[in-house]
């Protein structure tokens, strides 16, 4: 039976054997540093628009001129795989959505 050593190898990167670092261990801090001043936390991020009730209604409003059938009618299609695309992805998943949280 072969045992392997115990020895720790040199680091790539000094002289030093991987022992005497402190891998893993950060002296500088990261991230983006967070003020309670003036400025916004949002600053520099992108413009979020959370939808709400009535903003998916008018989503799902589309379904009958988009795909002429009744919002029922479409998720069953969806579900059976009978509509595809983006459009027909979005309606779903809003629909399924609309249903679980308004009704």
């Amino acid at each position: 039976m072969i045992r392997k050593s115990k020895k720790h190898e040199k680091s790539t990167f000094s002289v030093r054997s991987i022992r005497d670092t402190e891998i893993g261990i950060q002296n500088e801090p990261v991230g983006i540093p967070f003020s309670s001043g003036s400025a916004s936390i949002q600053e520099g991020s992108p413009n979020i628009h959370i939808l709400s009730k009535k903003d998916i209604e008018v989503e799902l409003s589309q379904i009958e001129t988009k795909f002429g059938m009744t919002s029922d009618e479409f998720h069953t299609a969806w579900k059976e795989g009978k509509v595809h695309g983006h459009e027909a992805m979005k309606l779903g998943s809003y629909y399924e959505f609309y249903k679980d949280e308004y009704e």
